[in-house]
């Protein structure tokens, strides 16, 4: 039998090794970075990402930093976020996405919310985003942002058996709250949203402005809260009394409430010695009790401005919606932009 020619036998050396690799390499697995843009702060995740299954399989690396964008076009007289703020972010952005780089991935998706569909040039600045940076960022509508919300808790959860109308999703943001479930209505499973508007930053410049009468600052802050926190308390309590709708309401005790975003996730759990995994109504107001009294020299973080406020906000409508207990969950809107 005559010899194979030296080419032939290069050739077939490498044929295992590249049969291999094709099986044992998934066509459906990718690196993908995601980006949430919100009223407090950007935050940024990248995941390996099953994009057959719609499923995080591992987490690589997540980053949060703090940017006033709602204080500062609060306190703008042309309802304009000023160039010193938009800076700040831009830097931001670019340091986050230079760490997310390490990893490879084939996207960075990012979405803006609250402040930006505030701000008059909230489009521009996005743009301006875009240009100087590899992501591709837009302006998501607030109920966009509660389905995606509530598609990035089911993704966090990563339980198969979860479904729809078996949770509510509750996100607060520095401008803006959602709570999102699903209902049986003709027959279609259909989401049911609440929209709104007192959130992190807003109820602080309210006790800040209305009950301490205090001029509002960017750096303002509530702490000590102290006697001014009944009459919060009060004011949240009848405010979502009013402004969450009955066909939300009558869902809540039929619903596993799971609270995501900065102020569940991040803002409350620290607040709790023992960083728990969720938290009753009863724990929630004995907290509360105990840092009204501190002020900011003896708290911590950045987001110690919100921090007291944010328990009061929460423990509000919990009491004004009757739920005794949230499950938290560590989701902001990243998980499900990076599963879309």
């Amino acid at each position: 039998m005559r010899a194979l020619p030296k080419w032939a036998t290069s050739l077939l050396s490498v044929v295992p090794v590249v049969f291999c690799f094709s099986v044992s390499a998934s066509p459906c697995l990718q690196n993908r970075a995601a980006i949430d843009i919100g009223s407090g702060s950007t935050k940024i995740a990248v995941a390996e990402v099953d994009t057959c299954q719609h499923q995080i399989r591992k987490m690589l690396y997540q980053q949060q930093l703090p940017v006033s964008y709602n204080d500062a076009l609060m306190h703008a007289t042309d309802s304009r976020l000023p160039d010193s703020i938009i800076g700040q972010g831009l830097d931001a952005l670019k340091q986050e996405i230079k760490q997310v780089n390490r990893f490879h991935p084939v996207t960075i998706e990012g979405v803006a919310t609250a402040v930006f569909r505030n701000a008059e040039n909230g489009q521009q600045v996005v743009q301006l985003f875009n240009q100087q940076t590899p992501a591709h960022i837009r302006i998501i509508s607030q109920q966009q942002e509660a389905l995606l919300g509530f598609a990035s808790a089911k993704a966090a959860l990563n339980q198969s058996g979860v479904k729809n109308d078996d949770i509510l999703v509750w996100d607060i943001g520095g401008g803006s709250m959602q709570m999102t479930t699903w209902d049986t209505q003709s027959g279609r499973l259909t989401p049911v949203i609440y929209q709104g508007k007192l959130a992190s930053v807003t109820l602080k410049n309210y006790i800040v402005s209305l009950l301490k009468h205090q001029p509002l600052r960017p750096d303002s802050s509530p702490n000590p809260i102290g006697h001014d926190a009944g009459d919060a308390l009060k004011f949240v309590e009848f405010y979502a009394s009013n402004d969450v709708d009955a066909s939300l309401k009558r869902l809540i005790p039929h619903r596993k409430i799971i609270g995501i975003g900065g102020v569940h996730d991040y803002s409350l759990r620290q607040q709790f010695a023992d960083k728990p995994d969720s938290y009753t109504l009863t724990q929630l107001s004995t907290l509360a009790g105990q840092q009204v009294t501190k002020g900011d020299n003896e708290l911590h973080g950045d987001y110690r401005a919100t921090d007291v406020s944010n328990l009061l906000l929460v423990e509000g409508y919990m009491r004004a919606l009757n739920i005794p207990e949230v499950t938290l969950v560590k989701a902001s809107l990243v998980q499900g932009l990076l599963v879309r």
